[in-house]
């Protein structure tokens, strides 16, 4: 471990650890703080007493090309959007997916959490282009009771336990500083697919990109999880 004192997830590692602690009931703590010494995101040791650790790497495709887009957008004063169109492959979620954990940057992940000791290791995905995102919200979606779109089981590489993919979320419409409504799918070895809807606190997340987007809250507003302080037993 080597987490400073105080030291604080980023906006989107802190909605993975949320949502991962409302499903799983564990108190997930930061393996790396930003320090790039190739340590994963979160670590946590189940409640039961039993001692099993459970750690987690949290990343999405690369977009530095759309990141940079609506970093101009924002010092130019205009909307952020997005161009182009998306290949629907129905009934390919899982193909879809299986391309993805194979290519260079999730390998890269994956050996991240391979090369720990732990009993679980999950890999929690989400998209910050259209691009991506589009099938990670059919993966997780709900679908409101109709019939949903059939996706075959995964084939993890040996050790890794889960992975997650984050979908859609949805903001209280009449309090935008509220709760917020996330949707996720979870893809876990020898178990399945299983989907979730989790509540997540606006107050309980970090700040936003500073270079993407301003923060519309009065400072001192957040109050984020402290999580520097490793589990008991680490």
């Amino acid at each position: 471990m080597s987490n400073a004192a105080g030291a604080q997830a980023n906006r989107e590692e802190e909605i993975a650890f949320l949502a991962m602690e409302e499903v799983l009931g564990v108190d997930i703590r930061l393996a790396d703080a930003g320090a790039g010494n190739k340590m994963p995101d979160g670590t946590w040791l189940d409640p039961d007493g039993q001692g099993r650790r459970g750690i987690v790497e949290i990343t999405s495709p690369p977009a530095a090309v759309l990141m940079k887009e609506w970093a101009a957008a924002k010092r130019e004063g205009r909307a952020q959007s997005e161009s182009g169109s998306v290949p629907t492959r129905f009934g390919e979620l899982a193909q879809v997916c299986t391309e993805m954990l194979a290519t260079d940057w999730a390998c890269e992940n994956l050996d991240k959490l391979l090369a720990q000791p732990a009993d679980e290791r999950h890999l929690f995905l989400f998209g910050r282009g259209h691009d991506v995102a589009h099938y990670f919200y059919r993966l997780s979606d709900t679908y409101d009771g109709a019939p949903a779109e059939h996706v075959e089981d995964l084939e993890l590489p040996e050790g890794i336990s889960d992975v997650w993919f984050r979908g859609r979320a949805q903001r209280d419409p009449e309090d935008r500083q509220g709760s917020t409504k996330v949707w996720l799918a979870r893809f876990q070895a020898g178990a399945g697919w299983r989907r979730y809807v989790v509540n997540i606190e606006e107050r309980h997340l970090p700040s936003p990109n500073a270079g993407i987007v301003d923060d519309p809250v009065p400072g001192g507003w957040r109050e984020p999880k402290d999580r520097s302080v490793p589990p008991a037993g680490e």
